[in-house]
C-alpha cells in the first residue's frame, strides 16, 4: 500500500472512530440502540484488525514477521470472539457469569500480543538481551507504578467473592502492564529505519487498549460503570488502530547493512526514564496531597530507582567497553593504514622500494646535495636476457631469480643507500653522499661482478648478467629528480647497446641521440601510415647462363626530410619498438604486388623468384601464415616463386611452434632462406629441423685474403649445402675471380654489385632482360653502404 492511500485510509478511520463514539455517547437512536451499536463495533474492530493482520503475514518475507502477524491477528480474533459472548449476554439480557466465555477471550488475547511482539522483535547477544531484561523491568516497573494507585492498588484493596475471581480481576491491568512493556522496549531497541514492522502503531494501537482496560477497571472499582463508556470507544479505536498498522506494513527501510542497536542510544535511554519519570512524578504528588503511605509502591519505588541506578552503572560498562573496541578498531585500522602505505611503497615480490617510493627519494636526495654539496648519482639495472629464464624454467622461478638479485644488489651497498624494483627485470639504485666521482662507478663494477657468480634454482645453476646506466648529479646544475632518471635511462640504453654485461656513465651526447631516436620512432610510425615506404630490387645471378633468375626485395624510406635513409638507420629501432611487423607486412605486399604486375605484363620471366626478408618478431605473430595467405591472395603472386629469408640467428632460435608456422607455409609452396648463413653459430642441427631450401653464404666468405679467395670453407660450405640437398646463393660477390671460384665450386647462385646494384622499379625490366658475363668483369664499381635485409 502506498503512503497516499495509507494516509486516506487512516483519514477514513478516524472519521468512522468520530462517528462511533458520537453516535454511541449521545444515546442515538436510543440507549439500548446504542449498546447494540457500540457492541457491534467491539466485535467487528478488532475482527477486521485480525484480517488485517493476516493480510500482512501474507505480505511478510522475513519468518519471525510472518509469525508475529499471524499471533497478532490470532490475539485480535481472541478478543473478537470474547467480544461476541458479551454482546450475546448484553443483547439477550442473560446474566453474564463470571468468569464467563467472553473472560477467556479476553484473556487469552493478552498472551497472544505479548508473544507476536516478542516474535518481530530484533534478536541480539546474549548481552545485549541482559540489557533489554533490565530495560523492561525499569519500564514494567514504571508502568506498575503508574497503575497500581489508580487501578490495581484499588482492584486489590477490593478483593473479590473467590481467589480465582480475584486473580481474573487483577489479570487484566496486570497483562496491559506486561503487554506495554514488551511493546515499549520494542520500539526502544529497534531501528526504525531499518525495520519494516511498524512498530509505532502497533504500539499506539495497544496503549490504547491497554488504557482502555484501566479505564473499565477504574470505573467499576469507582462504581461509576455505565452501559456505554469510554473504554468501549476505546477498545474499537485500539483495534482499527492495529488494523492501520498491518496495512502499513512493510514500511520502506533505508539501504545498506542493518545494524543490532547494541550500543546506548537517545531513544533506549529516553522510554524508560520518561516512565520512571511520571512513575516519580505519581508519586510526589500522592505525597504532596496526604495520600495514605502505601508500603507495596514505596518498595516498588525503592526497586525502580535501583534498577535505573544498575542501568546507569551497565551504561557505563557498556560506554567503556564500546570505546575499548573502538581503540582496537583504530589500532587495527592504523595497522592496516601502515600495511596499505608499505604495499603502495615497496615491490611486494622483493620487499625492495617501488619507483614511486624511488623517486620521491631520488628528489629528496637531490635537494639535500644542493644544501650540503655531496654527490649523489643514480645506477639503472637491467638483467640481459631474463626472459629466457621466464620461458624455460617458468615465471616462478623467474619471480625466484628476482629475489636472489635484490638480495645481490642490496649486498652490494651501504646501508643508507636504496635499491628499488623498477618493475619487471629493472632495477634502480641510489647512491647519497658518495665518496667521490668514482663511488658509482665502483659500485657498478661491484654489481657486475656479484651478478658472474650462479644463481641455484631448481636445482639447476643459472647465469645471469645485467646492463647498467649511470648518472651522477651535479649538485650545481639544480638536477630535477625526473632529469637525474631519465639520464640514468639513456645511459642504460647505452649500455645495452654497447654488447650487454657492462656500464655506461651518462654523456651529454646520449641525450641527443635518445632524442634523435624518440624523432626517429615518431617519423617511423608517420612513414608507416603516409606511405613513405618502397623498394629496390637486387637481382640474384644464375653464375652458368649469366641471366637474373631472382629477385631480392631491399627496404627504403623517403623521408621527407632527410631524403633517402636506408635500413640501417631504423631497422633495429623498428625491432625494438614493435613496429617491424607491419613494416615486414609493407615490404611483402608491395613487392608481391609489382613481382605479379611485372609478370602480367611480361616484362619478366613467368619462372622469376621473389626473396623478402622476415623478421625474427613476425615469426612471433600467431596470425602470420593467414596474413601471408591475404598477400598472396589479393596480388595473385604464386606461392611457390616466393622465398622468405630468415637470419640464421632466427633460424638458431626457432622452437617447435614456429617449426609448426613455417610447415604450414611450406603447405603454400613458399620455400625458405637462410640469410647470412656461416656467422658464428657453431650448431648445424637447424638445417635438418627446419625446411631450409636455400643457403645464402655470407658475404664474409667470398672476400679475398691477401688477394686470393679462401677457397677451404667456401667448398665447405657449398659440399654442406648439396649434401642437404640445399640450394646455395653467395653474397657479397665484388670481383670477377670471385664468381669464378664459386662457379667452379658448384655454387651456381651468386648476387652483388659484381653483377648488380639494388635497382629502382623501373630498372628491373631492362636488368631482367638482359645477360651477365661475369668472368669479363674484372672492375668493382663503388657502392654506397650495404644493404643488410629487414629482421
Amino acid at each position: 500500500m502506498t503512503r497516499t492511500t495509507h494516509r486516506s485510509l487512516s483519514v477514513f478511520v478516524a472519521v468512522v472512530i468520530g462517528l462511533f463514539a458520537a453516535t454511541v455517547t449521545s444515546g442515538l437512536p436510543s440507549e439500548r440502540g446504542a449498546v447494540i451499536i457500540s457492541n457491534l463495533g467491539q466485535c467487528l474492530a478488532p475482527a477486521i484488525a485480525a484480517l488485517g493482520c493476516w493480510f500482512a503475514s501474507r505480505k511478510a518475507v522475513v519468518a519471525n514477521h510472518r509469525t508475529g502477524w499471524r499471533l497478532l491477528g490470532a490475539s485480535a480474533l481472541s478478543w473478537s470472539i470474547g467480544q461476541c459472548f458479551w454482546t450475546y449476554y448484553e443483547i439477550s439480557g442473560a446474566a453474564a457469569p463470571f468468569p464467563s466465555c467472553a473472560d477467556v477471550g479476553y484473556l487469552l488475547a493478552v498472551p497472544l500480543a505479548l508473544a507476536g511482539i516478542w516474535t518481530m522483535s530484533v534478536r541480539t547477544s546474549t548481552s545485549t538481551w541482559l540489557v533489554a531484561v533490565l530495560d523492561g523491568l525499569i519500564i514494567s516497573g514504571g508502568l506498575l507504578a503508574i497503575s497500581w494507585p489508580l487501578v490495581l492498588g484499588p482492584s486489590w484493596k477490593a478483593g473479590a467473592g473467590t481467589p480465582f475471581e480475584f486473580a481474573l480481576t487483577l489479570a487484566y491491568p496486570i497483562g496491559d502492564v506486561i503487554v506495554a512493556s514488551a511493546v515499549l522496549l520494542a520500539i526502544m531497541r529497534t531501528d526504525r529505519r531499518r525495520d519494516a514492522v511498524p512498530l509505532v502503531s502497533i504500539a499506539v494501537g495497544l496503549i490504547v487498549l491497554g488504557i482502555a482496560d484501566s479505564i473499565f477497571v477504574w470505573t467499576t472499582l469507582q462504581g461509576t460503570e455505565q452501559a456505554v463508556s469510554v473504554a468501549d470507544i476505546g477498545w474499537t479505536a485500539g483495534y482499527l488502530i492495529l488494523f492501520l498498522a498491518a496495512m502499513e506494513y512493510p514500511l520502506p527501510i533505508a539501504s545498506g547493512r542493518a545494524e543490532l542497536h547494541t550500543a546506548p542510544s537517545l531513544r533506549r535511554a529516553a522510554v524508560p526514564l520518561t516512565v520512571v519519570s511520571v512513575a516519580w512524578i505519581l508519586r510526589i504528588v500522592m505525597v504532596a496531597t496526604n495520600q495514605p503511605e502505601d508500603r507495596f509502591l514505596t518498595v516498588l519505588t525503592v526497586i525502580t530507582v535501583a534498577l535505573v541506578l544498575i542501568r546507569f552503572l551497565m551504561t557505563m560498562r557498556e560506554n567503556q567497553e564500546l570505546t575499548e573496541s573502538l581503540e582496537e578498531k583504530i589500532g587495527e585500522l592504523t595497522a592496516r593504514e601502515q600495511q596499505l602505505s608499505h604495499q603502495a611503497l615497496h615491490d611486494p615480490l622483493t620487499g625492495l622500494a617501488n619507483r614511486r617510493l624511488f623517486s620521491d627519494r631520488v628528489e629528496h636526495a637531490l635537494n639535500r646535495s644542493r644544501r650540503t654539496g655531496d654527490l649523489s648519482a643514480v645506477l639503472f639495472i637491467d638483467l640481459d636476457d631474463f626472459k629466457t629464464v621466464n620461458d624455460s624454467l617458468g615465471h616462478a622461478a623467474g619471480d625466484r631469480l628476482l629475489a636472489s638479485v635484490a638480495a645481490r644488489l642490496s649486498g652490494c651497498v651501504r646501508p643508507g643507500d636504496t635499491v628499488a624494483r623498477l618493475g619487471g627485470d629493472e632495477f634502480g639504485v641510489l647512491l647519497e653522499e658518495m665518496e667521490g666521482a668514482q663511488h658509482a662507478p665502483n659500485v657498478a663494477r661491484r654489481i657486475l661482478e656479484s651478478l658472474d657468480v650462479a644463481f641455484p634454482l631448481d636445482g639447476r645453476q643459472v647465469f645471469t648478467r645485467a646492463s647498467i646506466g649511470v648518472a651522477v648529479a651535479d649538485s650545481k646544475a639544480g638536477y630535477a629528480g625526473a632529469d637525474l632518471l631519465s639520464d640514468a635511462d639513456v645511459a642504460l640504453y647505452a649500455a645495452k647497446g654497447s654488447g650487454k654485461s657492462t656500464f655506461r656513465e651518462f654523456e651529454r651526447t646520449m641525450r641527443v641521440t635518445a632524442i634523435e631516436r624518440l624523432e626517429l620512432g615518431q617519423d617511423l610510425r608517420r612513414a608507416l601510415h603516409q606511405n613513405q615506404f618502397f623498394c629496390h630490387y637486387q637481382p640474384i645471378v644464375d653464375l652458368v647462363t649469366g641471366r637474373v633468375v631472382a629477385l631480392e626485395a631491399l627496404l627504403r624510406w623517403d623521408h621527407p626530410s632527410r631524403g633517402l635513409v636506408g635500413p640501417n638507420a631504423f631497422i633495429e629501432l623498428a625491432e625494438e619498438t614493435g613496429m617491424i611487423g607491419q613494416i615486414g607486412m609493407t615490404v611483402l605486399q608491395m613487392s608481391c604486388w609489382q613481382a605479379a604486375n611485372w609478370r602480367a605484363e611480361g616484362k619478366v620471366p613467368a619462372s622469376l623468384e621473389l626473396h623478402v626478408n622476415l623478421s625474427g618478431r613476425q615469426l612471433e605473430d600467431p596470425f602470420l601464415v593467414e596474413k601471408v595467405k591475404r598477400v598472396l591472395a589479393s596480388t595473385g603472386f604464386p606461392g611457390s616463386l616466393l622465398v622468405l629469408e630468415i637470419t640464421e640467428s632466427v633460424a638458431v632460435e626457432t622452437g617447435a611452434a614456429h617449426l609448426d608456422l613455417l610447415e604450414q607455409m611450406k603447405q603454400l609452396g613458399i620455400r625458405f632462406a637462410i640469410d647470412d648463413f656461416g656467422t658464428g653459430y657453431s650448431s648445424l642441427n637447424y638445417l635438418r629441423a627446419l625446411p631450409v631450401d636455400v643457403l645464402k653464404i655470407d658475404r664474409a666468405f667470398a672476400q679475398t685474403l691477401d688477394g686470393q679467395t679462401d677457397t677451404v670453407l667456401l667448398e665447405a660450405i657449398v659440399r654442406l649445402g648439396h649434401s642437404l640437398g640445399i640450394d646455395m646463393i653467395a653474397e657479397g660477390i665484388e670481383h670477377a675471380e670471385q664468381a669464378a671460384t664459386l662457379k667452379r665450386l658448384g655454387c651456381r647462385r651468386a648476387q652483388g654489385y659484381l653483377f648488380h646494384r639494388p635497382l629502382s622499379v623501373s630498372e628491373i625490366p631492362g636488368a631482367v632482360a638482359g645477360v651477365v658475363t661475369p668472368l669479363a668483369i674484372d672492375t668493382v664499381v663503388d657502392r654506397p653502404i650495404g644493404d643488410p635485409a629487414p629482421k
